[in-house]
């Protein structure tokens, strides 16, 4: 019986170490095979990416501007739900939304001026149109912050504000429209002294008077 059991340890020893190492190997492939296919192994890491630009119209322009103002404007805006065929809103189910802008709205024309000349009088008579919102140009530095962004208690199934609509309302040319009539006299001035300079350059005895719509 001793001589068996001793004639039959080496061969569990050489079971038990085969057994370890498929053990180790699978192991090993496993974690090779799960690397590659999570991309974390550099060397079989591979990225794509593509873009697509489609124009949708082009337009000749002849527009100046003749003021640009810095403004920071505060949005804020809330959402809540409704008590069902009324516009009463439901207590503590409000999400609020607050947003900061920083940028410059450009005041100025958008069509061509009229230019009438007296060649006889050396008289430059120019008639610049009505007054445009031509756009705003954000802040490069600090342009947008979503200063806050909370809901109510009961708010979980409330809509959340939409930040984006929020913003392009506020940066839209309706919005900026009132600022035309606040700076009218500064627009005016800029655009006398930028067609006065620009044509008593060619002839100093040239008398320049503008007008505006």
């Amino acid at each position: 019986m001793k001589s068996r059991q001793n004639i039959n340890k080496p061969k569990r020893y050489r079971s038990a170490v085969l057994t370890i190492i498929f053990l180790l190997l699978g192991l090993i492939i496993g974690f090779t095979v799960n690397t590659f296919l999570n991309g974390k192994n550099s060397g079989f890491q591979t990225s794509q990416s593509s873009t697509a630009t489609m124009v949708k119209n082009l337009e000749k322009v002849d527009q100046h501007v003749f003021l640009n103002v810095g403004i920071q404007d505060i949005e804020t805006r809330q959402n809540n739900l409704k008590i069902p065929w009324t516009k009463i809103g439901v207590p503590l189910t409000e999400k609020k939304a607050i947003i900061i802008l920083n940028y410059d709205a450009k005041l100025g024309i958008k069509k061509p001026v009229t230019i009438n000349y007296d060649e006889q009088n050396k008289k430059l008579a120019i008639m610049v149109p009505k007054f445009d919102v031509i756009g705003v140009d954000l802040d490069a530095k600090n342009p947008y912050q979503l200063y806050d962004s909370r809901g109510n208690i009961l708010s979980a199934t409330t809509k959340n504000v939409d930040t984006g609509r929020l913003v392009s309302q506020a940066l839209s040319n309706d919005k900026q429209a009132h600022y035309l009539k606040t700076y009218t006299t500064m627009i005016q001035e800029s655009a006398r002294d930028y067609y006065t300079t620009l044509f008593t350059s060619t002839a100093k005895d040239l008398s320049v008077t503008v007008n505006f719509e």
